[in-house]
């Protein structure tokens, strides 16, 4: 596990945010390489998180070796965090950290498929043991629905078009190859060009977000969280992409709106920044994977 490698993005910023009190309990939902969860242990608090890559879960034994039982980790999806909580006999946490975007293992693993800078299988699952793979799923999936999601999680313009060249390549049963499939996409004369990002980049990443049912996980996650905290909690999302973050954008405004009377607690929310936080550029020159991070925090607090 020493291999592992991710720089969790803003993590002096959540830290600050969520404003950790000592033996406060925080669910790091997306565990991820453990910054954010190691940040607020630091400062005090329990963590509990949560992970569906076994990599991470596995990784994340450093964090126990050093904080003991103020830690603790189990293999899940970030959308059963109410149920999860529930089966490990907690009710109500302090604060909820959600960073949702993919880790530099996930990318760098020759066995994953997330990255097209080799030749590994189109598989892009965040849980390798269930659950179709890219190939798998680019071979069964209609054209027209290739072309929404090309759509809504890429913005491709011509989208239908787009579709269809992609489906050419697995119609033909051409080869489970993340490196070579990415060659094929490159070809395709309906994407827009720039200097800046590969072609490829928006496909594999509108791909991966079908095969883990990214929006879907993301709406009921964030629909549950009410439920779960306490007074004076703070909920932080980094989202990695305007579709995720618009998602983040609407519930947190929806919450401070709205009342809640969770076990007896009444609830009332308010955003802690209104206009999205960015990471610095002293970060983003460190690690360039925070570049397209956008962070949004909301608070609860008791209401009459």
């Amino acid at each position: 596990m020493n291999a592992y490698h991710h720089l969790s993005v803003m993590t002096d910023v959540v830290a600050q945010l969520m404003n950790v009190r000592p033996s406060g309990l925080y669910v790091d939902a997306t565990l991820g390489g453990g910054g954010h969860s190691e940040v607020i242990l630091k400062r005090g608090g329990r963590v509990f998180a949560i992970d569906l890559d076994d990599d991470a879960i596995g990784f994340s034994r450093r964090l126990k070796d050093e904080y003991g039982d103020r830690f603790n980790a189990v293999k899940g999806n970030f959308k059963d965090v109410d149920r999860i909580l529930k089966n490990n006999d907690i009710e109500k946490v302090d604060g909820l950290i959600a960073d949702l975007g993919l880790s530099s293992n996930q990318l760098e693993n020759g066995r994953r498929g997330f990255s097209f800078s080799d030749s590994s299988p189109l598989d892009m699952r965040f849980d390798t043991s269930k659950g179709v793979t890219a190939y798998e799923l680019m071979s069964q999936i209609e054209t027209d629905e290739l072309a929404k999601a090309l759509s809504d999680f890429a913005d491709i313009r011509k989208a239908e078009k787009v579709a269809r060249y992609l489906k050419i390549y697995f119609e033909k049963s051409m080869p489970n190859n993340a490196l070579e499939f990415a060659e094929y996409v490159r070809g395709c004369r309906y994407l827009e060009r720039s200097r800046r990002i590969d072609p490829a980049t928006r496909i594999f990443m509108a791909i991966r977000m079908m095969v883990n049912d990214e929006v879907g996980n993301l709406i009921t996650f964030l629909g549950s969280i009410p439920a779960i905290v306490n007074e004076g909690a703070v909920v932080v999302v980094i989202s990695f992409h305007s579709v995720e973050d618009r998602i983040v954008k609407t519930f947190f405004r929806r919450f401070t709106k709205d009342s809640f009377k969770m076990s007896g607690l009444n609830l009332s929310a308010e955003l802690i920044n209104k206009k999205v936080i960015f990471a610095s550029e002293e970060e983003i020159r460190n690690n360039p994977g925070a570049r397209s991070a956008r962070l949004r925090a909301i608070r609860f607090f008791k209401s009459e």
